[in-house]
């Protein structure tokens, strides 16, 4: 059955004697390792013990398909249960994985348990599989947004007895970023940092938040080119420091409509654009695909070539005017998520 990132611990819990199957999935890698680790600690495993736990790598298994089965058709000579940990997060799961995957599942009996941990999957028969299987737990993990984060700080603070304004609470949100497992380990520093002080400012809390400046910049290009303004204008304001982030970021936006405009060109000859995208050398981070593959539906060649005139035009004005390069980046982003909105409505 599929399950909610959010009540998967209760559901383990409440159906531990039924399932035998766990299956976590997505973008937010930082999640799966969290839930990872929760299902090893409800399940008491040793994963250094190899008489009861089969680790099995994403690059071994593909060198070594038949692993998956003769580890499950292995017996524990010291427990009642063999654990099988299978990890795929770092490689591109293919039909034939897939099937080799449903294939050797299938074996599966009450000796065994097998937790699967995975990246980004499109919904599809493979992941209907594992829904559909009553003794099975499928838990996509979708990267944080901003009302999580907001919730976190907001329930931290509460715990605090401490009250703050709600700009400096969504100003703070905007420190932390997508991946779950970043953002657990800012709150942890928060909450250890407010134990032993009681008398602290905003601007205390703010600067204990680390910068990810890389993240939020590749938020900015994300959420303008996706044409969501607000956001986009948000995480540039919040990053903001001197003119050496508005040339990062430009450079940044070319790399990105430049990658786009190769893609682009390469469909010119009838492949797939999601067959280019999976055999883009240097590779493409799996999570980013999706998004990469929206990106080349969304923009056509002539609207690239417009956008790289402009960034070379950007660069030149921001590098001549440093007083201004603020506004004049921050009216680049609005236009073209304005652009990217309207062409989404049409």
């Amino acid at each position: 059955m599929k399950i909610n990132s959010k009540y998967f611990e209760y559901n383990l819990k409440e159906n531990l004697e039924h399932v035998n199957i766990i299956f976590l999935y997505g973008t937010n890698i930082g999640l799966v390792e969290l839930l990872y680790e929760k299902t090893i600690r409800i399940l008491g495993v040793d994963t250094n013990d190899p008489f009861t736990v089969s680790k099995i790598d994403g690059n071994t298994f593909k060198e070594n398909p038949t692993i998956l089965h003769d580890s499950i058709c292995t017996l524990s000579i010291f427990t009642q249960k063999r654990f099988i940990i299978l990890d795929l997060m770092y490689i591109s799961v293919t039909k034939n994985i897939e099937n080799i995957i449903l294939e050797a599942i299938e074996k599966i009996n009450k000796d065994n348990f097998i937790l699967i941990k995975c990246g980004n999957l499109k919904q599809n028969a493979f992941l209907k599989q594992f829904q559909n299987k009553k003794n099975s737990l499928l838990t996509p993990c979708y990267e944080e947004n901003n009302n999580t984060i907001y919730s976190a700080i907001y329930n931290l603070f509460s715990k605090h007895e401490l009250n703050f304004s709600e700009t400096f609470m969504k100003n703070l949100s905007l420190k932390f970023n997508s991946d779950s497992l970043t953002n657990k380990m800012e709150i942890d520093k928060i909450d250890t940092f407010l134990e032993n002080n009681k008398n602290v400012t905003e601007q205390m809390i703010f600067s204990l938040v680390s910068n990810n400046n890389d993240a939020n910049l590749s938020k900015v290009i994300e959420t303008c080119s996706n044409g969501n303004p607000s956001y986009a204008l948000s995480f540039f304001e919040n990053i903001y420091e001197n003119q050496s982030t508005t040339i990062t970021l430009i450079r940044m936006f070319r790399d990105h409509f430049k990658l786009i405009e190769k893609i682009l060109l390469l469909a010119k000859s009838g492949d797939r654009i999601s067959h280019i995208v999976d055999n883009m050398k240097p590779p493409i981070f799996f999570k980013k695909k999706e998004f990469i593959i929206f990106q080349c539906q969304l923009w056509n060649l002539r609207s690239i070539k417009f956008i790289l005139l402009r960034l070379i035009d950007l660069e030149l004005k921001c590098k001549l005017n440093s007083l201004s390069e603020k506004i004049i980046i921050s009216q680049f982003i609005l236009s073209i998520s304005t652009l990217a909105k309207n062409k989404i409505k049409t």
